[in-house]
């Protein structure tokens, strides 16, 4: 007589917990490289080592898969909200030096994930329910963070006549085309500089005056 095995249950399939770790990062890898419609689920568990049913099991479809990567993101800036903004209100500071610090912080944490930096850059460009949903879920509590000392600077006279968000969406996108090309510097121009280095020669160069 055989003795069947007994039934498993069709929704939780077998693996380690780490995997869905791993399906995270080599996801927000994948898609800032390839893009959201480039990108395959099969392609995404190949590259973190699972089987592809495990991204069903984690997060239930690609789009949510996609999504935990943005809300993964917005939880670790949460996180620091408080210590920033405590560094950008400080009221024994001047402008200058919270302009300063506030720079390298923002500098500090777009150059912390570059994948990220590269796939946010990817969805801002394009507009739809996912531009909608990195907007909402980190562009627009990261401006309100940083917005009141870019127009302090503005009064100051430390910086043009520039609106807010002009301001911000400047700074970021600088700040993330200098960290995902820093490779290409080094190619072509010698600049190797690890990404403290270049923090401050970007801030150097921002903030020099006559």
């Amino acid at each position: 007589m055989t003795v069947s095995a007994p039934p498993r249950n069709p929704g939780r399939p077998r693996g380690d917990s780490a995997c869905r770790d791993r399906l995270l990062a080599a996801a927000k890898a994948a898609f800032a490289a390839g893009g959201y419609e480039g990108t395959g689920l099969r392609a995404i568990a190949r590259a973190a080592g699972c089987d592809v049913s495990m991204v069903a099991h984690f997060f239930g479809s690609k789009a949510e898969l996609w999504r935990a990567i943005v809300d993964a993101a917005a939880r670790r800036h949460e996180a620091g909200r408080d210590a920033i903004a405590r560094h950008l209100g400080d009221p024994a500071a001047t402008v200058e030096v919270r302009l300063r610090r506030g720079v390298a912080l923002l500098f500090d944490l777009i150059a912390a994930d570059v994948p990220l930096a590269r796939l946010l850059m990817r969805e801002m460009a394009d507009e739809g329910e996912r531009a909608d949903y990195v907007e909402a879920r980190l562009t627009r509590p990261m401006l309100a963070l940083f917005r009141p000392l870019w127009d302090e600077a503005v009064r100051a006279g430390v910086f043009g006549p520039v609106d807010g968000v002009v301001a911000h969406t400047a700074m970021v996108g600088a700040i993330a085309a200098l960290v995902a090309l820093r490779g290409s510097m080094a190619r072509i121009g010698g600049c190797d500089m690890d990404v403290a280095q270049l923090r401050d020669a970007f801030c150097s160069g921002l903030f020099r005056r006559s």
